[in-house]
C-alpha cells in the first residue's frame, strides 16, 4: 500500500482506502454512479445477450411500478373480531438464535409481518427511562437484528415441507408407495407407524440404546418434557450440545457454590463498567436489555454519566459504545485481569488528572500500566456501583476471577445479579457430544432436536461417522441440511411463530409463546416430537405448555388467568428469587471442591500490545449476521453490513494492518491458517483497531451446496476444519501463509460517501462536522461546543422557495449519537417494514444495495503516528463513532428541484414523499442528494424478470418468492427503474391520523407514531414526532445544546437532526485530540512542530 498524502484537516475516515487516499478510492468517489444500469455483469454470454435483445421490447415497459392484473378472492363472511386491513397485535415469547425474545407481533389478516419488543414485559418495563414512566405511549422495548429478521425465516420456502425418509438403496417402509419412496417424502402416518415400532422396542428395554441430542434451552416445557421422557425411558442417554459454547460461566457458578443460579448484570445502577473481551451490548443473549440499561445514564446532563471500558481483540458493538477501549489479544486477558486484581488488592486510588504525556504518546508498557491503574481506581472508587464482566468463551480461571473481584468490590447482589433457576431437568443426567461419539457403538437409535450438529460441530469430533454407524436417526430439521443428509428421518420443525412454547427471561419471568399462524408446512415443535416419542399423556403443544404454566403458577391456573397470560405475554409475579447463599471465592474453599487451585489462579506475565510472531492467535466467534449458521438462509441478514467491517455475504480473517504488513498479508487475498492439526483458508480483511497478532473468524458460513437453501448455500467458508472440541474460541500458536490469490469481498464501507458543495475532497476536511463528538470534561466547560464545531458562514438565501409548513403537524426526527451503539437492529427493522429487497453479493459489490437506512461508521486515529516518516502505518488508538443515516426530509430538498416529473415532492407536513408511479428513473435526485440516501432499482428485485439479464441466479429468484408472504401491504412494492428512500414511515403516520379521528380527539399526540427504526432501537437513540408540539421529545431534542444538522452549511434545512457524541473518558487515558480538539470553528491552524508543548495538535489524536 502506498502513501499518497494526507489532508491534515481530516479527522475521520470510513475505510483504510479512504485514509490512505488510494487512487482506487479516488476513482470510486469521483464517478457519478459506481455502476450504471447499462453495464452488464462480466461473463454475459452471447446466448444471454440474444435473449435480452429479443426481450427488449417486452422489458421496455417494465420501468416504474406497473404489474399485471391479478384476481383476488374476498371473504364472503368476515371472521369474527377482524377488520380487513387493520393489523392485530399479539404478545408472544420465543427462543431464537441463542436469545430469548419477548415480542409483540404485528399480524395482518392472519399472517405475521413484523416483530417488535413487548414494552409491557417486566424485563423491558424495569429498564424504561424514568421520564417515560408517566406516558405509556412513550414506552418502548427494542429488539435485536435476529429478532427482526426472524419473520423472514418464517416464510423460508426452503424449509422441509414434510417428513423425509432416507434408507439404504431400494429399501423403503412398507407403507410407502412408489412415488413416496422415489421422492423421499413420507406421510406423517408412515412416521407415526415407525415411531410406534421404535417405542415398543424402547419401552421393552427401558430406553437402552437410545440417545437424544438436545440444545441448552430456556423453555420450562422443553426441560419438563425431557424429564418426562427420562422418566418413561430411564435408560436413555441425553446428550447436551452447544454449538456456541458458554458453559464455563455455569461451571464457575457451580464451583463457587451457586450452581442453581444464573448470572446477569444490572447496568442501570452501574457507574463503572469494565468489559474484558465481553460484547455485552452486542453478542450477549441479553444485549437488548443491557443496552437499554446502559444508555439510561448516557446523557451528559443527567445526575451522573456512566463510564465504559472495553478491552478486546476486535472492535465490537461494546467497543464502539465504550468511553475508552484498548486493543488486546484475547489470550492475554487472563494476565491483564491479574494485574487489575493486584492493583485492587493494593487499594491505591490514582487521581484522575491531566497528564503531561497524552495516552496516544505513551509506550506500550506505559499504556498498560496507566489503563490498569485507571480501571482499578475507578472500581475501588465505586464499590457496589461497578461491573467487571468477562467473555463467556474465556477459560474457567477468568470466570472465577471475575466473580471473585466483583465479590471483593461488593457488587454481588447490586450490579451483579445471581437469580435462582428452577431446574426442571434435575433428574436428567447429561453427557457431552464427544463422549457420545466415543460411545456410538452402544446406541441403536438417535434422536436429534438440535440445530444441524453435523455442520456446527468441530472437525475433530467424528459425529457424521457416529450417525452412520448407528444407522437409525430421527432429526428435527428446518432444512434438508448436512445432518438431514445422514438421518433416516428428517422431521419438519415449526418456526417459533407457528408453535406453542414458553421461555424464562434472564430475570426468571415466565412467558408463553403462542402461534401467530398455523404451521405453513407439516411441522412439529420439539416438545411435540419428544412427547410422541415417549407417548406422553399430552402430545399437543398447547396442552403441554398450559400444564407447565399451571405448575409455575402454583398448581392451578383458571381459564381467565390463562387468557391474561396469553394477552400480556407473561405470568405476573413469576420473577426468580435472588440467590442468597454464600459464595466460595477464596482459593482454599475452591481447592477443597472440584476446581483445582491451578484452575483458580490467573497466569502472571507481561501484557504485550506489540506483535509477536511466535504468539499469533485466532479468536472464533459466532457471526452477528447468521449466528452459528442456522440463519444462513435469511437474505436480510446475509446482506446486512456487519457493524464494524461492513462486510456482507461472507466471513473473513479480520486483523490489523500492522499485523498484515509484518506477516506479508494483503486485504482481499486468501491466507492459510494452521494451528497444530487445524487448518483453514480465509480471505484477509483489514480492520483498524484490531489487536496486534490477533485474527478473528466468524462461524456460520460455508454451508454445503444445496444444504442451507438457495440463499445460504456455498456462502463463505466453513471453519469446522479449524475448530477443535476442547479449544472452542481462542487458538494460540497459529501460523499464517499468504497464497496471493485474490478473493472478492462485498463490503459497503465506502459506498454512498457524503459530499457537499466543495466536492469529495472537501468532505474529508469537513468530517468533524458530519459526526461531532467531545469529552464530558469539554462539555461541562462549554455545553455549546457542538454548534461551534462548524466553520461559520454568512447565512445565504435559499435558491428555492421555502415550503409552506402545515399548522397541524411538522414531522421531524432526532438521533442521539451518544446512545447509538451501531447494532444494526434499525436497519433490519426498516427493511422488514418497507419491503426492501435483497440484491445478492454481486450487486452489493456494484454498490447497488437497497437499504434505506445505513449505519455510517467513522474511525478517528493519531494521524501523526499513522503517517510517521512519510509512510503509512497502522492507525494508532482508533476510536469509532456510528451515525445512522437516512433521508433527512430537507425543507429545501435538492432532490425535489431536479426531478423532471415531480416524482419526489414535499408534503405540507414536511415529509419528502415519493410518487413511485411517476418516477421514470433519471436518478437526478440520487445524484443531487448530499446525504446519498436514495436507492435505485436497477432490476426488478421483487420479481423474476432479472433472468433476462443473466445476473439473477437462484439466490435472487428466491428473494422474490420469500418476500411475497412477508411483504407489508401498506407499503408499495417498487419495480425496475424506480428510485426509493426513507419515507418517515408515512403509512404509520396515516394510520395514527385515522386512529386519532376514530378513537381520540382528532389529533396525534407524542408517542402515537413510532417509526420502525425507532421501535427497534433498544437504546432509544431515535426519536420521531411533531416539531409543533413543544412538549414532545423530538422538539426538546432539536432544542438541545448538542443538536446539529449534518451539512448545515449548505442550508437545505433537514428535519433530521443529530445530538453529538460525548465520551466520559478518564483524563489520564485521553488522547491529544480529545484534550485539544482544535475545532474548525475556532480558527486554529496546523503546526509542523509535532511536540506536545506546541499546544496545537488539534487535528491529531
Amino acid at each position: 500500500m502506498s502513501f499518497t498524502g494526507l489532508d491534515h484537516q481530516q479527522r475521520y475516515f470510513r475505510s483504510l482506502d479512504e485514509l490512505q487516499k488510494t487512487p482506487e478510492f479516488e476513482q470510486f468517489l469521483t464517478r457519478e454512479f459506481p455502476q450504471a444500469a447499462s453495464e452488464f455483469p462480466e461473463g454475459v454470454s452471447r446466448r444471454r445477450w440474444i435473449q435480452m435483445m429479443g426481450a427488449s421490447l417486452a422489458l421496455g415497459g417494465l420501468a416504474g411500478c406497473r404489474y399485471n392484473r391479478e384476481e383476488v378472492a374476498a371473504f364472503v363472511m368476515r371472521p369474527e373480531g377482524r377488520v380487513p386491513g387493520l393489523p392485530e397485535f399479539f404478545a408472544t415469547n420465543f427462543e431464537f438464535a441463542g436469545e430469548v425474545v419477548n415480542a409483540l407481533i404485528t399480524n395482518l389478516e392472519g399472517r405475521p409481518i413484523k416483530v417488535d419488543g413487548n414494552p409491557d414485559h417486566p424485563t423491558y418495563a424495569n429498564s424504561q427511562p424514568k421520564d417515560f414512566a408517566e406516558n405509556a405511549k412513550l414506552r418502548s422495548a427494542g429488539t435485536s437484528t435476529f429478532a427482526q429478521a426472524s419473520i423472514l425465516s418464517l416464510y423460508d420456502q426452503d424449509r422441509i415441507p414434510a417428513p423425509l425418509f432416507r434408507s439404504k438403496p431400494g429399501v423403503a417402509p412398507e407403507s410407502f408407495d412408489k412415488d413416496e419412496a422415489k421422492n423421499r417424502v413420507a406421510a406423517w402416518e408412515s412416521f407415526e407407524k415407525y415411531v410406534a415400532q421404535e417405542r415398543a422396542k424402547l419401552e421393552a428395554n427401558g430406553g437402552e440404546g437410545l440417545a437424544i441430542v438436545f440444545e441448552p434451552t430456556q423453555s420450562p416445557s422443553m426441560r419438563r418434557t425431557l424429564a418426562d421422557v427420562k422418566a418413561k425411558l430411564p435408560k436413555a442417554t441425553f446428550v447436551k450440545y452447544e454449538s456456541i459454547y458458554s458453559g464455563k460461566v455455569s461451571k464457575a457458578l457451580d464451583a463457587v457454590g451457586a450452581g442453581n443460579a444464573s448470572l446477569s448484570f444490572n447496568l442501570d445502577t452501574a457507574k463503572i463498567i469494565v468489559a474484558l473481551d465481553a460484547d455485552i451490548l452486542g453478542e450477549d443473549p441479553n444485549a437488548v436489555h443491557y443496552s437499554r440499561q446502559f444508555t439510561n445514564h448516557r446523557s451528559p446532563d443527567g445526575e451522573w454519566m456512566n463510564r465504559l471500558y472495553s478491552i478486546e481483540p476486535q472492535y465490537s458493538v461494546t467497543g464502539t459504545a465504550s468511553d475508552f477501549r484498548l486493543a488486546l489479544q484475547s489470550s492475554q486477558i487472563p494476565v491483564f485481569l491479574r494485574k487489575i486484581e493486584e492493583a485492587i488488592d493494593k487499594g491505591t486510588i490514582v487521581e484522575d488528572k491531566d497528564e503531561e504525556k497524552t495516552f496516544n504518546r505513551l509506550t506500550d508498557d506505559e499504556k498498560v500500566q496507566r489503563v490498569v491503574e485507571s480501571i482499578a481506581s475507578d472500581l475501588l472508587s465505586h464499590k457496589g456501583e461497578a461491573v467487571l464482566c468477562v467473555g463467556s468463551h474465556l477459560d474457567l480461571n477468568v470466570q472465577l476471577a471475575a466473580i471473585r473481584i466483583n465479590a471483593k468490590l461488593g457488587n454481588i447482589g447490586k450490579t451483579i445479579l445471581l437469580t435462582e433457576v428452577a431446574d426442571e431437568m434435575a433428574s436428567v443426567e447429561t453427557i457431552k457430544l464427544d463422549d457420545f461419539v466415543n460411545r456410538a457403538d452402544q446406541f441403536q437409535s438417535l434422536w436429534i432436536v438440535a440445530f444441524n450438529p453435523v455442520y456446527t460441530v468441530s472437525g475433530d469430533v467424528a459425529l457424521a461417522d457416529a450417525i452412520k454407524k448407528i444407522g437409525n436417526t430421527v432429526y428435527w430439521a428446518n432444512h434438508d441440511d448436512e445432518t438431514a443428509d445422514l438421518s433416516t428421518w428428517s422431521i419438519p420443525a415449526t418456526h417459533p411463530l407457528e408453535a406453542w412454547g414458553d421461555v424464562r427471561s434472564h430475570d426468571g419471568t415466565y412467558g408463553v409463546g403462542q402461534p401467530m399462524i398455523s404451521p405453513l408446512l407439516e411441522g412439529k415443535s420439539a416438545i411435540e416430537l419428544l412427547a410422541i416419542l415417549a407417548n406422553l399423556p399430552e402430545t399437543a403443544g398447547e396442552k403441554i405448555v398450559m400444564e407447565t404454566a399451571k405448575q409455575i403458577a402454583g398448581g392451578s391456573l383458571s381459564e381467565r388467568q390463562w387468557k391474561e397470560v396469553l394477552h400480556s405475554g407473561f405470568l405476573p409475579g413469576s420473577q426468580a428469587k435472588s440467590f442468597e447463599g454464600e459464595l466460595k471465592t477464596d482459593a482454599k474453599a475452591l481447592s477443597a471442591g472440584e476446581v483445582s487451585t491451578t484452575a483458580y489462579e490467573l497466569p502472571d506475565g507481561v501484557v504485550q500490545l506489540a506483535l509477536n510472531k511466535d504468539k499469533l492467535e485466532v479468536v472464533v466467534r459466532s457471526s452477528e449476521c447468521v449466528y452459528d449458521g442456522r440463519l444462513a438462509n435469511n437474505g436480510w441478514l446475509q446482506e446486512l453490513p456487519q457493524s464494524i467491517s461492513k462486510l456482507t455475504w461472507d466471513n473473513a480473517a479480520f486483523c490489523s494492518i500492522g499485523t498484515a504488513r509484518k506477516l506479508g498479508l494483503k486485504h482481499g487475498e486468501l491466507a492459510i491458517f494452521t494451528a497444530g492439526d487445524s487448518k483453514v483458508t480465509l480471505p484477509i480483511f483489514l480492520i483498524p483497531g484490531h489487536a496486534e497478532g490477533s485474527f478473528t473468524f466468524n462461524t456460520g458460513y460455508g454451508r454445503t451446496k444445496n444444504k442451507a437453501g438457495v440463499i445460504g448455500s456455498a456462502v463463505g467458508t466453513n471453519l469446522a476444519s479449524f475448530r477443535r472440541w476442547n479449544q472452542a474460541a481462542v487458538y494460540t500458536g497459529v501460523q499464517v501463509k499468504n497464497t496471493t490469490k485474490p478473493y472478492p469481498l462485498a463490503t459497503t464501507q465506502d459506498h454512498f460517501a457524503l459530499e457537499d458543495e466543495g466536492g469529495m475532497r472537501e468532505n474529508a476536511k469537513r468530517s468533524p462536522q458530519l459526526v461531532r463528538e467531545g469529552t464530558l470534561d469539554e462539555y461541562k466547560k462549554n455545553v455549546g461546543f457542538t454548534g461551534e464545531i462548524v466553520e461559520h458562514h454568512f447565512e445565504n438565501e435559499s435558491l428555492w422557495k421555502e415550503p409552506k409548513v402545515d399548522e397541524n403537524y411538522k414531522w421531524g426526527m432526532a438521533i442521539d449519537l451518544n446512545k447509538c451503539i451501531g447494532c444494526n437492529a434499525c436497519v433490519v427493522a426498516c427493511q422488514s417494514e418497507n419491503n426492501i429487497p435483497i440484491v445478492g453479493k454481486e450487486q452489493v459489490i456494484r454498490s447497488r444495495e437497497m437499504h434505506w437506512l445505513r449505519i455510517d461508521r467513522y474511525f478517528q486515529c493519531d494521524f501523526d503516528r499513522t503517517y510517521e516518516e512519510g509512510s503509512f502505518k497502522d492507525p494508532i488508538d482508533p476510536t469509532i463513532v456510528t451515525q445512522p443515516m437516512a433521508c433527512a426530509h430537507c425543507e429545501t430538498a435538492p432532490c425535489e428541484q431536479v426531478c423532471p416529473v415531480a416524482a419526489t415532492v414535499h408534503t405540507e407536513e414536511g415529509i419528502n414523499a415519493m410518487a413511485y408511479n411517476r418516477c421514470i428513473g433519471t436518478r437526478y435526485c440520487g445524484n443531487n442528494c448530499p446525504y446519498k440516501v436514495r436507492r435505485f432499482n436497477y432490476f426488478n428485485y421483487n420479481t423474476e424478470y432479472g433472468y433476462f439479464y443473466g445476473w439473477q441466479d437462484k439466490r435472487e429468484q428466491a428473494s422474490a418468492k420469500l418476500q411475497s408472504l412477508v411483504l407489508n401491504p401498506e407499503v408499495t412494492v417498487r419495480g425496475r427503474g424506480v428510485m426509493e428512500k426513507c419515507t418517515y414511515c408515512i403509512q404509520r403516520v396515516q394510520n395514527a391520523k385515522i386512529t386519532a379521528k376514530t378513537k381520540g380527539d382528532g389529533r396525534i399526540h407524542d408517542g402515537d407514531v413510532i417509526t420502525a427504526c425507532q421501535a427497534a432501537c433498544s437504546t432509544q437513540a431515535i426519536v420521531f414526532g411533531d416539531l409543533h408540539d413543544k412538549s414532545s421529545r423530538v422538539y426538546k431534542m432539536h432544542q438541545d445544546e448538542r443538536s446539529y444538522a449534518v451539512l448545515e452549511e449548505i442550508n437545505i434545512k433537514p428535519r433530521t437532526l443529530y445530538l453529538s457524541r460525548i465520551r466520559n473518558v478518564p483524563k489520564r487515558l485521553a488522547t491529544s485530540i480529545q484534550i485539544n480538539p482544535n475545532r474548525p470553528g475556532h480558527g486554529h491552524g496546523h503546526s509542523n512542530d509535532h511536540s506536545q508543548e506546541s499546544g496545537d495538535h488539534g487535528d491529531h489524536s
